[in-house]
């Protein structure tokens, strides 16, 4: 099992957090929504990442089972991914980045590598959105244009999924932001009867919606009702009432897995921002000088901000591991991507408060960058599952009655 990114993972990550080093400073971020960001992602790949090729992407999204894998993430010859046995070293074919073309495509660990700079940039463009869009999409002709637009970058897409996916397995999480912070795992915490508050609704050109009866509808093109949010950035709002179109029925299944993409996308975004707020401090701390001496050489604050680098060390790992047994369609992949949101959760609220300490209430103003991020990490530790409803779909795992799901496929 190789957690470690490829070098090609390595280039694409390397490629997009120069982009948005010079097209995504705080004073962009303050600034919102930009089209010609969006295109300038599209024109490395990072929009169109799981689109099909057939429509222009990347095609990396098609997910476990691809050429001949099963759900175990073993060929019908029982050998695993790139033709390794337990053992073997198998014969398929090389190309960049030392992956073998016969592999399972690798579309959640390229998404890790992206979305880690979105959340270090504190990116305003919904490019997980774009990618769980994709992936819930599939091959379905009649999302044909719209995933030729985000492959192209010509359009923006907004996903709401229901707090209860209609499908087997224990993780169901939502895109859509909550409202009400549940007292028990049990208590579901979606929206009241109504249209469902959406993120990056008020900006998207086309609002994707899971119903909970496993309806896959595009929202109708009425008019969107903004709303109040803790980050400004995530483009809340409530979608008009009635219209739209089904564009597939008995589709829980694939609102499931793209849930969990979504929950594995927004962890390693929290990991981004988190990895983001301690540099700033960092830097802060060797600057701001206090009684004659800068506050980085107290050993409290040393060991606050020595704390939050241990946490979002060991989540990021926790996170590749999410990522490779997503795309490896590994047995324990839901209970992985659950681990991955809860961890990534603890790292980041760990550095939103190690941080802010350290800068002290000047963290807190607007006008401060280091508040860009303090914002972004409060809303995505709530999206997608906060760690409530993470922690107790993991338990229900390792405590099912036919034991827990195993953490690597039989041989």
């Amino acid at each position: 099992m190789r957690l470690a990114p490829t070098p090609d993972e390595q280039l694409f990550a390397r490629t997009a957090r120069e982009l948005l080093a010079a097209r995504c400073t705080p004073a962009d971020v303050r600034a919102g929504f930009s089209r010609d960001r969006w295109r300038a992602l599209a024109g490395i790949g990072a929009t169109g990442l799981l689109v099909p090729e057939e429509y222009g992407g990347l095609g990396l999204g098609s997910g476990p089972g691809a050429d001949g894998y099963g759900p175990d993430g073993y060929g019908p010859d029982g050998y695993g991914p790139g033709g390794y046995g337990p053992g073997g070293h198998g014969s398929g074919r090389q190309h960049l980045g030392g992956r073998r073309l016969d592999e399972p495509p690798l579309g959640a660990q390229a998404l890790v590598a992206l979305t880690e700079e979105a959340g270090r940039a504190c990116l305003p463009e919904p490019l997980l959105e774009a990618a769980v869009a994709a992936e819930l999409l599939g091959g379905l002709p009649e999302g044909a244009d719209l995933l030729r637009g985000l492959a192209e970058g010509a359009v923006t897409v907004a996903v709401s999924l229901p707090a209860r996916v209609p499908a087997p397995g224990p993780v169901p999480a939502s895109a859509s932001v909550r409202t009400s912070v549940p007292t028990s795992a049990s208590v579901s915490v979606s929206e009241p009867a109504g249209q469902p508050v959406v993120a990056h609704a008020a900006h998207a050109d086309h609002v994707l919606v899971v119903t909970e009866d496993g309806e896959l509808r595009e929202a109708g093109a009425g008019p969107r009702t903004p709303v109040a949010g803790v980050d400004p950035n995530r483009g809340l709002a409530r979608g008009a009432e009635g219209g739209g179109s089904v564009l597939a029925r008995e589709w829980g299944e694939a609102a499931g897995k793209a849930a969990r993409l979504g929950a594995i996308g927004a962890a390693a975004d929290l990991v981004g921002a988190a990895a983001a707020m301690l540099e700033r401090t960092v830097d802060y701390a060797k600057g701001r000088v206090q009684f004659g001496s800068p506050i980085g050489e107290r050993q409290a604050v040393k060991h606050r901000l020595a704390d939050v680098l241990l946490a979002v060390e060991f989540a990021r790992p926790v996170v590749a591991r999410a990522a490779y047994a997503y795309d490896h369609g590994l047995p324990s992949a839901a209970r992985d991507a659950a681990m991955a949101k809860v961890f990534a959760n603890e790292a980041a609220g760990k550095a939103a408060r190690g941080c802010l300490q350290v800068h002290g209430a000047i963290g807190y103003t607007d006008e401060y960058d280091l508040s860009l991020w303090l914002r972004r990490v409060w809303a995505l530790s709530a999206a997608w599952g906060d760690s409530t409803r993470h922690r107790a779909a993991v338990a229900a795992d390792l405590f099912a009655p036919g034991g827990p799901s195993p953490s690597c496929p039989p041989r």
